[in-house]
């Protein structure tokens, strides 16, 4: 159960950031879609493009893992990153 809460407080802060981002370049911001366990399988086999950016703290990812080609952002470090993330390329939190 704290995993789950720890993952939704992370999506949160993640899709606040992005906004926020969005507004301070002046562009509207888009909002965020969710994406089903089974949809996300599916584009991963497909070898579909699109960037998929791990949001969980260090130990989260060392306790569970990751999916093979994340890229791991923490959460707390996602807004100074935000400048190495591309524009033009789908992208999927987690």
């Amino acid at each position: 159960m704290a995993k789950r809460v720890s993952l939704v407080f992370a999506l949160s802060a993640v899709i606040l950031i992005a906004s926020l981002a969005a507004v301070a370049q002046g562009q509207t911001a888009q909002q965020p879609g969710r994406i089903a366990v089974t949809d996300l399988k599916k584009k991963l086999d497909s070898g579909e493009k699109f960037l998929l950016i791990d949001v969980r703290e260090d130990w989260e990812l060392k306790q569970d893992g990751a999916i093979a080609g994340a890229i791991h952002i923490p959460v707390a470090e996602l807004d100074a990153r935000m400048k190495d993330i591309p524009k033009d390329v789908q992208i999927v939190f987690y």
